[in-house]
């Protein structure tokens, strides 16, 4: 006995064709190919030029700033290949727990150090401003009702 079966050609419309329910089927399952493993980046390696920059990089900070504000070196992070920041206490009246950064890279086969850039950021236990709220959204409920009674005189006038 013979069923119509669908199957999908090229074509863009589905055929019919008739096949024989005793024959074998010759069509093989389809399996999917493996998902691709999405590849981590690389954690960047410390260049051994760069690490070792650390003067070069603290004289690169005392053309901006005044050598007693720059304290003593924290830390250095390789933020990409050939490119690392360099961190140091902020001695600086005013700026309690800041640091001094200063990024550093190198082209390929080169020995030479050069700046990227340098500044001042907060560290963790750095004084910073809170987010700005709106001075209407600030005001007790007291200021807002002298606020609008200040209004109200302003417009009777």
């Amino acid at each position: 006995m013979t069923e119509p079966t669908t199957t999908e050609s090229n074509a863009a419309e589905p055929t019919t064709t008739e096949s024989n329910a005793a024959e074998p089927s010759t069509t093989e399952p389809v399996t999917a190919a493996p998902a691709a493993r999405p590849r981590r980046p690389a954690k960047p390696k410390a260049d051994p030029t760069l690490a070792e920059a650390v003067d070069f990089a603290r004289a690169a900070l005392a053309e901006i700033t005044d050598v007693s504000q720059i304290g003593a070196h924290l830390s250095v992070s390789a933020e990409a290949d050939r490119l690392l920041t360099h961190r140091f206490a902020a001695d600086k009246p005013g700026y309690r727990g800041w640091e001094w950064f200063v990024t550093v890279a190198r082209a390929p086969r080169s020995k030479t150090v050069t700046v990227c850039e340098l500044g001042l950021l907060p560290g963790e236990d750095a004084l910073i401003a809170p987010e700005w709220v709106p001075w209407l959204e600030r005001m007790n409920d007291e200021e807002k009702e002298a606020h609008r009674v200040e209004q109200a005189e302003s417009g009777e006038d």
